[in-house]
């Protein structure tokens, strides 16, 4: 077991010579309450079955529906709008950060799963409210895992959660026997941008986490601040060999069109010119599905081809894509979710 299930607590009532009792009592039989440490450090005790469910972040509501779960969503926020399904589900919240308390609590779900966005103040309304929640937010491939395998008992589809876990991790292994022997010298130096230009992502970061995985060097890791933004005269001294810009799938505009353009515009920057990675034409873009939760192993394998190309000649990070939507998500949109 690699989650952090702290206990599963059984609670059998027997009721012996009132014919009436076990009738009004029938809802306490065989009560199931499992205690699960979230990424906040907190020890939550849910309440078994898991029957409705709010999903507070994108990430986390991929992997509710990846699991099986996806109709026990009854709240959503506004960014959970993959798959196509969870359209039909009820806004409450802008996003963890913004959270509509009083249509949460008027709904009341069994279990409110948010992302690391989520204040102390909100979490404690709803919890006082009697409703459980769990706030996860450490979503690249290797701690994935563990949220998917949490959410595995919780909505009692922990067969669905293994055959995620074992396909998460049969592409890690092979990411991490690929990169095992690389010297420094053969590793790529990385500028990863996030928004807007020039603002990025330092050590332990998603970005980071994802850099390190498939052998790669983040050049902000040193930075003093957790999300620098750099000067451009600072980026052409350090002089990556690679840029890597994440692009938000939260759009009604065409993914593939703006992900062309954002590029385009990275290559056009004048500062920029001089930038081994400008010049070399190796600057990406990536859809936000890939960087974060279920995908973030489809991004770690386009990086690994991005960066290490001859080392990873034999993998096609499109197709395994494709296969892990297929599997987990019934087949999938035909668009770009990288460029190029």
């Amino acid at each position: 077991m690699t989650g952090r299930v702290l206990g599963i607590l059984l609670i059998a009532l027997i009721f012996v010579g009132f014919p009436g009792a076990c009738e009004d009592a029938t809802e306490g039989l065989n009560e199931k309450i499992v205690t699960i440490l979230d990424d906040d450090g907190q020890s939550v005790n849910v309440t078994m079955p898991v029957e409705t469910i709010v999903s507070m972040g994108s990430y986390n509501s991929e992997l509710i529906y990846a699991l099986g779960g996806g109709d026990r969503i009854i709240g959503r926020c506004s960014y959970s709008n993959y798959p196509a399904p969870l359209m039909d589900v009820a806004v409450v919240a802008k996003s963890s950060h913004k959270p509509d308390l009083e249509a949460i609590v008027k709904i009341k779900p069994d279990l409110v799963v948010a992302d690391g966005m989520l204040t102390s103040d909100n979490r404690k309304e709803m919890e006082d409210a009697g409703i459980p929640v769990l706030v996860y937010s450490s979503l690249d491939p290797k701690t994935v895992v563990t949220v998917v395998e949490d959410l595995g008992i919780l909505l009692e589809k922990e067969d669905r959660a293994n055959e995620i876990i074992s396909f998460i991790n049969q592409y890690q292994s092979m990411i991490d026997e690929h990169v095992a022997g690389l010297e420094e010298t053969d590793k790529p130096l990385v500028f990863f941008e996030w928004s807007k230009p020039y603002y990025s992502m330092g050590k332990g970061t998603n970005f980071d986490n994802l850099s390190v995985a498939v052998g790669g060097i983040n050049i902000v890791a040193d930075q003093k601040v957790k999300y620098p933004t750099v000067d451009p005269e600072w980026l052409v001294e350090i002089d990556p060999d690679v840029i890597v810009r994440s692009v938000s799938a939260q759009t009604d505009e065409n993914l593939t069109e703006i992900m062309v353009r954002t590029r385009n515009e990275i290559l056009s920057r004048p500062e920029l010119a001089d930038v081994t990675a400008i010049k070399d034409g190796r600057v990406h873009t990536m859809a936000s599905f890939v960087t974060y939760g279920i995908g973030s192993i489809i991004g770690e394998l386009y990086l690994a081809k991005w960066f290490h190309p001859d080392l990873f000649e034999d993998i096609d990070p499109e197709a395994v894509h494709q296969e892990l939507l297929e599997k987990f998500f019934g087949g999938g949109p035909q668009e770009m979710w990288v460029y190029p």
